[in-house]
């Protein structure tokens, strides 16, 4: 059977189009969803978060982000749409937050529970996710805790000198009993020397003597006979 160039390039076409198709769809990470449910998140601030993102449950994926939207009112409010994979279910006391793969990884939902005392969320049901810390807030954070830090140590500063002072009469004092101690350990060098001695001398006889007892316990019953002098005392 011959086949024309038409036939030919239309085939070349088609199959390019398949490759194209697979490796985009492998790229975007898609997943063809095989059952499962839909769970609405609102936030304020998303952080960058985008459709299809991963959902993920105490650290294991259990969807995609499906679609996000903005809902108008007198606060203006994101709500995502959660696509639930298969028979996964969702703690009604779960917490929701926006968080991202390493520092500056991939934006992320993640789901964090500790109980189902209150059961599992339903298809359609809204859960109102965590704040996630932005920035701004964090550097507003420790500007406000570096000027109170500042500020206390300016109210303070003469408390602070006053101990300060302080310490450096109590290191000179320490300083000046240290040079005392060691003075009166070199005057008395030899009492010292003396006294080490006559230490060591008494424990060396009473472990001789407790070696002894260990041997001849009997002389702890032993009592010995008083001489004529003694009698007469």
């Amino acid at each position: 059977m011959n086949i024309n160039n038409e036939t030919k390039i239309g085939i070349l076409v088609a199959a390019v189009a398949v490759i194209l198709a697979v490796i985009t769809w492998k790229a975007g990470n898609f997943k063809v969803a095989v059952g499962g449910y839909e769970v609405k998140v609102q936030f304020q601030n998303i952080e960058g978060v985008e459709t299809n993102a991963p959902v993920r449950l105490n650290g294991l994926e259990v969807g995609r982000v499906k679609d996000i939207d903005i809902i108008y009112g007198d606060v203006p409010k994101v709500e995502m749409i959660l696509w639930i994979n298969g028979d996964m279910k969702i703690p009604k006391n779960a917490k929701v937050y926006v968080k991202n793969m390493g520092f500056m990884g991939e934006k992320f939902i993640g789901i964090y529970a500790e109980n189902i005392q209150e059961g599992y969320l339903n298809k359609g049901e809204v859960v109102i996710g965590e704040e996630p810390a932005s920035f701004e807030n964090m550097v507003a954070d420790l500007k406000s805790i570096s000027e109170n830090i500042n500020e206390r140590l300016t109210v303070n500063s003469q408390n602070i000198d006053e101990i300060f002072a302080n310490m450096r009469v109590t290191m000179k004092n320490m300083a000046g009993i240290t040079e005392n101690i060691n003075e009166r350990l070199t005057v008395n060098k030899h009492l010292v020397d003396d006294t080490m001695v006559r230490v060591n001398n008494l424990s060396k006889n009473f472990e001789e003597m407790s070696a002894d007892l260990k041997i001849n316990p009997w002389k702890l019953m032993y009592k010995p006979k008083r001489t004529a002098v003694e009698k007469d005392k």
